[in-house]
């Protein structure tokens, strides 16, 4: 059997689970999630409203990109390398472009 990361981000869905690996990052730590809720003026509430949508994924993925402390700690977490992240959020805005 094949690894998937050795195709880990060949796909959107790939990029989504990156950005979803990382909701679950940033929510775990009220300090890690805090800040991003006040950046983007979302609630926990709205949050299951738009936990699946790409533009979404894009602002979080930003968000993470934007702090490397954290983008390293999610990284190291997820077993990926950073680079990784950067290149989800590349196919997620571009999937974002086309309608998703």
């Amino acid at each position: 059997m094949h690894s998937r990361r050795s195709k880990s981000l060949s796909t959107g869905q790939a990029a989504r689970e990156v950005a979803l690996g990382a909701l679950g990052f940033l929510a775990a730590d009220p300090e890690r999630i805090g800040p991003f809720l006040a950046e983007s003026g979302l609630s926990p509430a709205d949050l299951r409203g738009i936990a699946g949508s790409t533009p979404f994924h894009v602002a979080l993925l930003d968000f993470l990109i934007n702090r490397q402390d954290l983008l390293i700690a999610y990284a190291g977490e997820a077993g990926i390398d950073p680079g990784h992240v950067v290149a989800a959020r590349e196919i997620l805005a571009h999937d974002g472009t086309k309608g998703d």
